[in-house]
């Protein structure tokens, strides 16, 4: 597995982004078209740059785990939009997360589903950097953050490490948003006393809600050993089963896998897993996080999802003080389906909502099954 990762290092920096004595990045040509994608763009699975000038804005620290890239590290996302690596300790662990915009506007914190890393976020960060400073972390277990036998990678552990997080890089109040497996631990952050009155607006992706989850359900017992999290190319086969709507292309698949590839992530994602259920998660949503939902949310549901039906959501906003349920023709990786899409939505969300607007109005053609309460 080391090698792996070495030989993934060594064979992309001579195709890294480059950086020039004054470490001002020099944009592959095309690059400053903001239309394209990095579909477009011929990268290694992994595209290393240099370390940015800016290393030194949070405290460094060294992950338990192998990990490849360094601390103030850029690396292309997609619209002529570069982000930046970083690794913070946090509570004990450390965290690998990545940022994108100016640190002096407001926060958008992302985090991803299952079986995701931050990268699965790049052109979401990309395409609304331009208006907030994006933050998409590794879960705990997952990706370069850290996923040791020794570190709490339950959902309420990794919330309360992120919550220590946010603090220590100085994010006081933010926007969320979260997909999938993501949701839990967003909502575990959301339990924590304090940090929902911390969240501006919320966007919540593909997680039942109040409603028990749908069939077919997936196997919690069975995505709980490491047997099945150690299964080859785990991630790009579930991007191109039943819950991916469209044709991915080669290098992100191939990007997808090598993310979920570091080792200890078999053994940490079956921990995430364990002593957790649907039925467990809703009972714990419903009393300790909902009540704590006053900010406006937007839960977006894909109408292709084979596993969670647009019914699930019917009663879902009549909980919330200020909530709208968007169904959108997409399946369940829905952020990587339409960037463009999730990045519209939560944009005139953000907007509308913290402008303290009632008047919420969305020009992206999705249906909603409810109006905004007043």
């Amino acid at each position: 597995m080391f090698a792996k990762h070495r030989f993934l290092q060594c064979n992309s920096i001579a195709s890294a982004l480059l950086v020039t004595a004054s470490l001002t990045v020099a944009v592959p040509v095309g690059a400053e078209d903001s239309e394209l994608t990095w579909e477009e763009f011929s990268y290694e699975p992994y595209p290393l740059a240099r370390v940015s000038v800016d290393v030194g804005r949070y405290p460094e620290a060294t992950p338990q785990t192998l990990t490849v890239s360094q601390h103030g590290e850029i690396e292309y996302l997609g619209f002529g939009v570069f982000g930046t690596h970083w690794f913070v300790e946090a509570d004990g662990p450390v965290w690998h997360f990545v940022t994108a915009g100016d640190p002096s506007n407001e926060a958008v914190l992302m985090v991803h589903g299952y079986p995701d890393t931050w990268w699965a976020n790049a052109e979401v960060m990309a395409l609304l950097s331009d208006d907030y400073y994006v933050v998409a972390v590794d879960v705990l277990g997952y990706g370069q953050s850290d996923k040791g036998p020794d570190i709490d990678v339950s959902y309420a552990g990794s919330a309360g490490s992120l919550a220590t997080l946010l603090d220590t890089i100085g994010v006081t109040d933010f926007n969320l948003i979260s997909h999938d497996r993501g949701t839990i631990v967003s909502e575990n952050l959301l339990a924590i006393d304090g940090m929902s009155d911390r969240v501006l607006a919320y966007v919540r992706m593909q997680q039942s809600f109040d409603q028990p989850h749908g069939l077919p359900r997936p196997p919690h017992a069975a995505m709980a050993s490491v047997e099945f999290q150690s299964q080859e190319n785990l991630a790009s086969t579930a991007y191109s089963s039943n819950y991916g709507s469209v044709h991915f292309p080669e290098r992100f698949l191939q990007r997808l896998d090598w993310e979920f590839s570091f080792p200890g992530t078999p053994e940490a994602a079956a921990r995430t897993f364990q002593g957790t259920s649907f039925d467990i998660e809703l009972a714990f949503r419903t009393e300790n996080v909902i009540p704590r939902m006053t900010m406006p949310v937007l839960l977006i549901q894909g109408t292709d999802d084979p596993g969670q039906k647009a019914e699930e959501y019917m009663t879902s906003a009549d909980l919330l003080p200020d909530a709208r349920v968007a169904l959108v023709a997409a399946n369940h990786f829905l952020h990587a389906e339409d960037p463009h899409m999730v990045a519209d939505l939560a944009r005139e969300l953000f907007v509308n909502c913290n402008a303290n607007r009632t008047d919420m109005v969305f020009t992206h053609p999705v249906t909603f099954q409810f109006p905004a309460k007043n």
